[in-house]
């Protein structure tokens, strides 16, 4: 099932863009979350910011930092569109593809996933087998912003556990969905977090389920508890 056609085109995860009031609170929720995270979270501009006389405010390339957002509030209403970069602007999606039945409901997400955005969004996603793996790439580069727990073998699943204990300790702020499904996968593995169910039966779960990630990426960093 396809999603909305107004989910299916524009940067409806505002990746690479935030307004001015969106800047102040994820700067000044930067500063809490990089005292309990392993990588810290920032924001840099990613061109140059002048004001109306044409004088640089903030290079391009340059770390947005608590001062600079002041200095800009000075320029600039709150509305004002800045063109940034974070290194948390990924979305993974943990599915076990070792089997049929993995194979079919990975897919079936990867697909639904890739979809956002009109598929403009396809660089920022990408898919492992396990929280193993995902650990592996995250201590090397990749840092996602929203994790998406697909299909899990059953003879897999506390070793699953551990490893989702092990990212939550590295990176409490990175936020969690699982992805339940009426035959695919009945039972919820993680049990703490929020689990969206796709029924076979209702041509609207799929639709649900990307308003679901939609919203769950955007929520600003300030309102979250870890």
């Amino acid at each position: 099932m396809a999603a909305p056609e107004n989910l299916r085109s524009g940067n409806v995860l505002k990746i690479g863009n935030s307004t001015l009031k969106e800047l102040e609170e994820k700067v000044k929720a930067f500063r809490t979350i990089n005292l309990n995270v392993r990588k810290r979270r920032f924001i840099i501009a990613r061109e140059n910011i002048a004001d109306n006389s044409g004088n640089i405010i903030v290079k391009k390339g340059e770390d947005i930092d608590l001062s600079k957002v002041m200095l800009l509030k000075r320029h600039f209403r709150q509305d004002q569109a800045i063109k940034t970069f974070q290194p948390d602007e990924g979305i993974v999606i943990i599915s076990d593809m070792s089997s049929p039945q993995g194979i079919q409901f990975s897919m079936d997400i990867v697909t639904q996933v890739m979809n956002i955005g009109g598929g403009a969004y396809e660089a920022f996603i990408d898919r492992v087998d396990s929280f193993k793996e995902l650990l592996g790439l995250y201590n090397k580069a990749l840092f996602p912003r929203m994790v998406l727990i697909g299909f899990v073998a059953a003879d897999k699943v506390q070793e699953e556990m551990a490893g989702f204990h092990v990212i939550s300790k590295a990176d409490p702020y990175i936020r969690m969905l699982e992805i339940v499904h009426s035959t695919l996968k009945t039972t919820q593995v993680i049990p703490r977090i929020r689990a969206i169910p796709i029924q076979q039966d209702d041509r609207d779960s799929w639709k649900r389920f990307i308003v679901e990630i939609i919203q769950e990426y955007t929520k600003p960093y300030s309102i979250e508890e870890r």
